[in-house]
């Protein structure tokens, strides 16, 4: 089979949410971080994600392994104040 490797980075600016990375549908494993500790980075799988709602992104690489069911999933992020940098690897079989 095939295994893709999609790796990046995402600049998040205040006040503004903004895409970050899609999740592809079916099996995969996806590590994100925060390049900029300085900076407190909020994410989730809405546009409506918010300081108070969101997950903190660390500096410590956020992992997990799944199986995307449907069409996949969009995350998106914010900052109380920034920039901040999201850097993120996604292995999945799809080519």
């Amino acid at each position: 089979g095939f295994v893709a490797y999609v790796m990046g980075q995402v600049t998040v600016t205040s006040p503004n949410t903004q895409a970050l990375f899609r999740i592809p549908a079916g099996l995969c494993n996806v590590s994100f971080w925060n390049n900029t500790p300085a900076a407190t980075i909020y994410v989730g799988t809405s546009t409506a994600v918010t300081a108070a709602n969101g997950l903190v992104c660390h500096s410590i690489p956020t992992s997990f392994f799944n199986y995307v069911s449907s069409s996949g999933v969009q995350f998106y992020g914010t900052v109380a104040s920034g920039p901040g940098t999201i850097s993120y690897i996604i292995v999945t079989d799809q080519a």
